[in-house]
């Protein structure tokens, strides 16, 4: 693998994400302290590969804690969906507030692990890169997470209210259409997540196969961590 940034006034090969040249000391590009966050969906909209590598290159990796709180939200009430619809365990809500903070704090742990598992793997293959810059694109591709948690979650409630959560009747049974239609819809931010994945790993290592084979990796482990946990809930 292979990924830099070469001098124009030297031809120095420099890190991807460096801003001036370790040998002559120019500048490579232009400098981003900040990531707007308004122009950095759109791009991840439109031109998802160029708005990773803003967020590389940005000094400020800015959003990523709001953008994790609200995707592992979502990813907390999928595993409660998971825990009420294959274990029917009706308990799964309470101590809610308490179990959203143990998850959230699992996942924590689970992105910094998988950030710096990731960040010795690309090493290995002969690219610099750094640790922030990895948890930031791994957090970064949740985005679509955050839409369904600050979007599609309230639509969610407001359709189908306290039976939401329920086992019998279930959402499906109560208004089968909507159901189907909000389920589609997850299932599209699932994909587009997983693209995300494929997309912010491509913009560090340039490396197609080691961007399909690290996203299949990575979401395993994501959902195997919420189906686990949907498990735990059940105990």
């Amino acid at each position: 693998m292979k990924n830099v940034i070469t001098c124009k006034s030297c031809n120095t090969e420099n890190p991807y994400y460096e801003v001036i040249c370790s040998n002559c000391y120019s500048f490579l590009r232009a400098r981003i302290f900040n990531l707007d966050l308004w122009k950095t969906i759109e791009e991840l909209i439109e031109t998802p590969v160029n708005a990773f590598r803003r967020i590389i290159q940005s000094e400020h990796k800015n959003f990523i804690s709001l953008i994790f709180i609200f995707a592992v939200f979502k990813l907390f009430i999928s595993s409660i969906f998971i825990s009420l619809a294959i274990f029917k365990n009706e308990q799964a809500l309470n101590f809610f507030i308490t179990r959203f903070l143990f998850f959230a704090g699992g996942m924590l742990i689970l992105f910094i692990i998988l950030s710096l598992l990731l960040l010795l793997v690309i090493k290995r293959g002969g690219i610099k890169t750094r640790f922030k810059d990895l948890f930031a694109v791994l957090t970064y591709s949740l985005m679509p997470y955050s839409f369904a948690a600050i979007i599609l979650f309230p639509i969610e409630l407001i359709i189908f209210g306290q039976y939401l959560f329920s086992v019998n009747p279930s959402p499906f049974v109560i208004k089968s259409f909507f159901a189907w239609v909000l389920v589609s819809l997850e299932f599209l931010l699932i994909l587009w997540s997983v693209f995300l994945t494929i997309t912010g790993t491509f913009a560090q290592t340039k490396s197609l196969k080691f961007s399909l084979v690290n996203s299949i990796i990575f979401n395993i482990i994501v959902y195997s961590s919420i189906y686990f946990y949907s498990v735990y809930l059940t105990l």
